[in-house]
């Protein structure tokens, strides 16, 4: 039978995904969200990292992850690379030197075949990206945190003898935590890893979570708390906002109170989301097909700046603009409509292929 999934933590992704969207649509609100949207994804990962028990077990789940995570972040930086010509045909990506008027913005030359072979290599070792697959980032990291983590679970369960080994995680996030504020500090990032340093901690706090646990809540009780978490936040919004695909954030206990604060607001209002049936699901929908929207958000964009260049008959290099071009109004809400849905679109028939074939090897 197919495990039965957790509405609840299905909606908290879909929340977390929707915000990712969201902060980069151009929303004038970008600097609240970033105060913990991304480290919500890595808290949700250590909520539901299991320990490997022995080798073999250890063995599976670096399989599992190369699977899951290095390998799509290989195929999809492969892919838009592959589409490089393609894109400035199409004036997605383009050559054009204007186009650097435009803050945060480059210029995009044509590859070849060597080209394609090179870049590949680089994104095997994580050595850098492409600008339309920017979000993977996440996906890098979240590699490189959960190999670690699981080794070091692995080693300690070893060296401790199977005693518990929450507290010397705890110190081994300390010490990463410590050493990727450096990191931050002096711009050292190299392969990502200053983002790994700094984000074990947060994987650390996903599995305090699960340990912790939730006792039952009712309905005012949970939005009362959840108001609560939104005022920490509002508090420390003054203070700085948290970056961290640049590893960059104003203090190692400023990233850890802002995280624990966006987790608890989202993991109450994911329950309170959970009540209404049609959102609750449409959150567990998103949340399901996290991957395909952080690879494909970004392409989607492309429609609603194509569309409003048709209107307002902007030029054609401006399609290319990085990540929105229009901004003020409802540009956002288009922005994040197309960032979702398109994504949302095109993994369903991935989906439904994938369960047919896992119900004929099952068979």
């Amino acid at each position: 039978m197919a495990k039965q999934r957790d509405t609840v933590l299905d909606a908290m992704r879909g929340i977390g995904i929707v915000l990712m969207v969201v902060g980069h649509s151009g929303f004038g609100g970008t600097g609240f969200i970033y105060l913990f949207h991304m480290a919500l994804f890595f808290m949700l990962s250590g909520y539901f990292f299991r320990p490997a028990q022995d080798g073999a077990g250890l063995r599976r789940f670096c399989i599992r992850r190369v699977m899951t995570l290095w390998l799509p972040f290989v195929l999809a930086n492969t892919a838009f690379t592959v589409c490089n010509n393609l894109f400035l045909k199409l004036n997605i990506l383009t050559g054009d030197e204007r186009i650097l008027d435009l803050p945060g913005n480059q210029v995009t030359q044509p590859v070849t075949l060597k080209d394609i072979i090179g870049r590949t290599v680089h994104w095997c070792i994580f050595d850098g990206g492409t600008q339309l697959g920017g979000a993977l980032w996440f996906v890098q990291a979240l590699f490189q945190i959960s190999i670690l983590y699981a080794l070091v679970e692995f080693v300690l369960r070893k060296v401790l003898h199977g005693r518990d080994v929450q507290t010397a995680q705890g110190f081994v996030s300390g010490v990463l935590l410590i050493l990727g504020w450096h990191c931050s500090q002096t711009g050292w990032n190299v392969w990502g890893l200053g983002i790994a340093a700094s984000c074990y901690s947060l994987f650390y706090l996903g599995t305090l979570a699960r340990r912790v646990g939730q006792p039952p809540r009712k309905v005012p009780v949970r939005a009362g708390i959840a108001a609560a978490a939104f005022v920490v936040l509002l508090v420390l919004l003054p203070f700085g906002s948290v970056g961290l695909a640049g590893n960059q954030y104003p203090g190692w206990l400023f990233l850890l109170l802002a995280s624990s604060a966006g987790w608890v607001l989202v993991y109450e209002c994911a329950h309170l989301a959970a009540r209404l049936p049609r959102l609750g699901a449409a959150l567990a929908a998103l949340g399901r097909a996290t991957m395909p929207i952080v690879i494909l958000h970004f392409l989607s964009f492309k429609l609603v700046t194509w569309l409003g260049l048709l209107a307002t008959g902007g030029e054609a290099y401006l399609l290319a603009a990085f990540p929105t071009l229009f901004t003020g109004g409802a540009w956002w809400l288009a922005y994040t409509a197309a960032g979702l849905l398109l994504p949302l679109a095109a993994y369903q028939p991935y989906r439904m292929l994938k369960t047919r074939l896992l119900c004929r090897l099952r068979r």
